[in-house]
C-alpha cells in the first residue's frame, strides 16, 4: 500500500483542523465580525479544497488496499501452483529412479531381485495419483495440492465437486483463498488427533447457491469460539499471528453477497454459500443445510 498517500491524508486533516481552530480562536478573541465576514469566503474555499483532497486520498487508499489484497491472494494461488509442480517433479524423479533400478536388475538378469523389488514397491511406495480435475483450474490446483499435503501428514483428505463451477462470479484467486483458508483450518483441527484424521470438501449447486462444505473430524468448537471465530485476530491457537484466515474468508464471501456458517454436529462443518448470479437469496441459504456426514 502507498504509505506516502496515507501521510498526505493525515497532513491534510491536520491542516484543516488547524484552520478551523485558528478561525474559532479569532472569533473568540477579536470579536470583529465584519472582518470575519470578509475572511469567511476564503476559508470556505480552503476547507472545501482540503475536503476534496481528503476524499481523493481516501479513494486512492481504498484502491491501493484492493490492489494489495488482490496481489496477496494471487501470490497465494501461485504458491499453490508451485507446490503442486514441485510435488509432481519430485514424484516424477522417484518414478524415474525406480524404473532405472528395475531396468538395471533386468539387464543383469536379476529377475528374482526385480520381482522382490516390485513387491516391496507395491506395498510401500506412495505412488502419484492422477490429477483430479474439478472443472475450475484454480480449485483443481488447490484441492490436489491440499490432498498431497494432507497425505504427507497422515490425514485422509477427500474432495468432490458435484456442479459446474464455470459460471461462478468469484475471482479465481479469491475463491482459492476462501476455500484454501477453510481447508487449512480443517487440517490444523485434525492434526493433533490420535485416531483417524479426516477432512472432506464437497461443492454443490443448491437452491440458487454454490455451496462449499468443508468438514473435519477434529475437536468440536465451543459456542464462544463459534460466536467470535470470524473476528479479526481471534484464534483458538496460542499464536498472535493466527486469527486472520477466517476473517478474510468472511470478508471475501461478504463481497459477493454470500454467507459463511458453522454447523456443529457429529463433525465440524463450515459452509460457504455464494449466490448464483440472478438466482437465490440469503434466506434460501439458511434453509439449505445439506447433509454433512
Amino acid at each position: 500500500m502507498n504509505k506516502r498517500n496515507n501521510h498526505w491524508a493525515i497532513l491534510i486533516v491536520l491542516l484543516q483542523t488547524f484552520i478551523v481552530t485558528i478561525l474559532n480562536h479569532y472569533v473568540y478573541v477579536e470579536r470583529n465580525f465584519f472582518a470575519l465576514e470578509e475572511l469567511l469566503p476564503y476559508v470556505d474555499v480552503i476547507v472545501v479544497v482540503l475536503t476534496i483532497l481528503i476524499i481523493l486520498s481516501i479513494r486512492k487508499h481504498e484502491e491501493d488496499t484492493k490492489k494489495y489484497t488482490e496481489i496477496s491472494l494471487l501470490k497465494e494461488h501461485l504458491k499453490n501452483v508451485e507446490e503442486l509442480l514441485t510435488l509432481l517433479k519430485s514424484q516424477k524423479h522417484e518414478h524415474t529412479r525406480h524404473i532405472q533400478t528395475l531396468q538395471s536388475m533386468l539387464y543383469l538378469n536379476e529377475v528374482s531381485a526385480a520381482k522382490h523389488y516390485l513387491e516391496e514397491l507395491t506395498e510401500e511406495y506412495w505412488y502419484l495419483q492422477e490429477i483430479i480435475q474439478v472443472g475450475h483450474p484454480a480449485l483443481t490446483v488447490l484441492l490436489n495440492t491440499k490432498q498431497k499435503v494432507a497425505e504427507s501428514k497422515g490425514i485422509d483428505f477427500a474432495f468432490s465437486v458435484k456442479c459446474d463451477l464455470s459460471t461462478i462470479h468469484v475471482n479465481s484467486w479469491e475463491l482459492s483463498s476462501i476455500l484454501g483458508n477453510l481447508v487449512d483450518n480443517a487440517l490444523e483441527a485434525v492434526l493433533q488427533l490420535k485416531g483417524m484424521k479426516r477432512v472432506a470438501v464437497e461443492v454443490k449447486k443448491e437452491n440458487g447457491f454454490f455451496n462449499f462444505y468443508v468438514i473435519n473430524s477434529g475437536a468440536m468448537l465451543s459456542k464462544k469460539d463459534v460466536a467470535k471465530i470470524f473476528e479479526a485476530g481471534y484464534t483458538t491457537k496460542q499464536s498472535e499471528a493466527r486469527g486472520y484466515g477466517l476473517h478474510l474468508v468472511k470478508k471475501l464471501v461478504s463481497k459477493y453477497d454470500g454467507q459463511v456458517r458453522v454447523i456443529l454436529k457429529e463433525k465440524t462443518t463450515f459452509i460457504v454459500s455464494i449466490p448464483v448470479r440472478g438466482e437465490g437469496n440469503v434466506q434460501k441459504a439458511l434453509v439449505s443445510s445439506s447433509t454433512c456426514n
